[in-house]
């Protein structure tokens, strides 16, 4: 699995990680440095090359409410 950040006013690919943990640690800490806005115009996917298939996890405060339980 491959988890990554899309900016969604651009839709570019920001990121990607090799596990969602690694991914949610660098977004918390995004959110500690620009408070919760940082997630604002933000998805997360888990993306499955395998199989050709992704996972949406979160936009936005989605996101955010996500980053907060994982916590």
């Amino acid at each position: 699995m491959i988890y990554e950040f899309w900016d969604l006013r651009s839709n570019n690919l920001i990121n990607s990680y090799d596990s969602e943990a690694e991914a949610l640690k660098l977004l918390r800490e995004a959110i500690e440095l620009h408070g919760d806005r940082a997630v604002e115009f933000l998805m997360l996917i888990e993306d499955d090359p395998e199989t050709d298939s992704f996972r949406r996890i979160g936009i936005g405060s989605e996101l955010l409410a996500y980053v907060r339980d994982a916590a």
